[in-house]
């Protein structure tokens, strides 16, 4: 098991990027964008958001740090914890359910655990302190 950090923007995710780039002298070991998702008739957003970042991940030293913009519908609240979450990635399904059913005792989750594009299980909660974790089961 693995945790990582995740950043979320309001739509600047580029260019925090290009400032996180400079700043550690990197580059990004790969960039997402909402128009590369697969056709999805359950979610889709609106064109503006084809050049929004899904999903990008800096390297900084020997780790890494992963950052996305928001998706249209799902605000970022103004709350600090919301701004950076941990990311845990896990090759097992049932550690990542065991993490996720712990967190959400007294928390709250964001989003249930389901399997994505991206993941055979992925989830989103709050823990009781505040502090969000993206929980992932990697293929």
């Amino acid at each position: 098991m693995k945790a990582r950090s995740y950043m979320t923007f309001t739509g600047q995710c580029n260019e925090a990027i290009e400032l996180y780039k400079r700043a550690f002298n990197t580059e990004t070991q790969e960039i997402l964008l909402f128009g590369q998702m697969p056709p999805d008739p359950n979610f889709t957003f609106p064109d503006e958001y084809k050049d929004k970042v899904l999903q990008a991940t800096l390297t900084i030293g020997d780790d890494f740090i992963r950052m996305s913009d928001c998706g249209p519908g799902h605000p970022l609240n103004d709350a600090e914890t919301e701004k950076l979450s941990i990311a845990i990635e896990a090759a097992s399904i049932d550690e990542i359910k065991h993490a996720f059913a712990v967190l959400s005792e007294e928390g709250r989750v964001g989003m249930p655990l389901m399997e994505t594009f991206y993941s055979p299980c992925f989830g989103v909660v709050f823990d009781k302190f505040g502090v969000m974790w993206n929980l992932s089961a990697m293929k």
